[in-house]
């Protein structure tokens, strides 16, 4: 059986970060090993299974009903095609590669993770950030991800699991760092306030932006299955009390936010049109 030993499912209405109606299939012309994969991958994650029966997707979909049909292959990824959806880490290959070579990093810049924090990022889809700060983190910290969407944390999880290893090399360790994320499908707002005060290092949010900040943007194939929960006082408020360090938030450069949140210190990046800004704990 082939398990997400790092993802939590949310497996009712109240814990999950929103509904939808999905399910798991497998590529065309698959075997008996493949489809007894598919099944209890569909009952961990808590959704149908469709065997796929030499059918398109689309034909699949118009079946069931089921918009959003999350295909295994035979190459062990978990994807999406229509829409499109594939994990893929990123810019943290190369951001990575970067650090190994002595280069700064921004968001570490500003998040400041030292070896062995637990950090609690609220904001995970594709975790690119999560893996760099896992791998500031060390063997020794703990990385935790939320992710309101059911498809991008399942697919996520998956990626980090069973897909990261594909990107290692010797400048690149990034099924290591993979390994110390944990996935978690809920509201960041709903976590926050069943956690106790100072339980976590640092808080990080990068709020998915309604617009992409590069029209070319890998980011852009998530949106239309991304949450939109707003960072505000509220968010600020709980995310300050669970912290031991500080909160830390990835805006656009230009974003009203700071100032409406009276944000003491801000961060911004050399590499494009965002900034950090940072409540450190007093």
């Amino acid at each position: 059986m082939t398990q997400l030993p790092n993802y939590e499912a949310a497996l009712s209405e109240e814990s999950c970060g929103f509904q939808m109606d999905r399910a798991v299939t497998t590529a065309s012309q698959a075997n008996i090993d493949l489809s007894n994969r598919a099944e209890e991958l569909a009952k961990e994650l808590n959704c149908r299974f469709l065997p796929r029966m030499n059918k398109s997707i689309a034909e699949l979909q118009a079946e069931s009903g089921c918009a959003y049909i999350m295909i295994l292959d035979r190459n062990g990824r978990l994807f999406m095609d229509q829409p499109e959806l594939i994990w893929h880490p990123g810019m943290a290959v190369p951001r990575m590669r970067s650090l190994s070579e002595g280069k700064q990093d921004a968001f570490l810049e500003a998040a400041k993770i030292e070896p062995g924090e637990k950090i609690l990022d609220c904001t995970l889809g594709f975790a690119s950030d999560a893996l760099i700060a896992a791998w500031a983190a060390g063997p020794q910290g703990q990385v935790l991800g939320l992710e309101a969407s059911p498809l991008i944390s399942a697919i996520t999880a998956w990626g980090l699991e069973y897909q990261s290893s594909r990107y290692d090399c010797k400048k690149v360790p990034l099924s290591q760092a993979a390994k110390g994320i944990k996935v978690r499908n809920c509201f960041a707002m709903d976590f926050l306030g069943q956690q106790p005060d100072y339980s976590w290092d640092r808080v990080y949010f990068d709020p998915m932006f309604k617009a992409a900040v590069n029209s070319s943007s890998g980011m852009n194939r998530i949106r239309p299955m991304a949450s939109y929960e707003a960072f505000d006082e509220k968010a600020l408020s709980e995310a300050y009390r669970v912290c031991r360090k500080a909160v830390i938030l990835k805006e656009r450069v230009f974003s009203k936010l700071f100032a409406k949140l009276d944000c003491p210190k801000i961060q911004k990046s050399k590499y494009g049109p965002v900034a950090y800004g940072i409540w450190e704990k007093k």
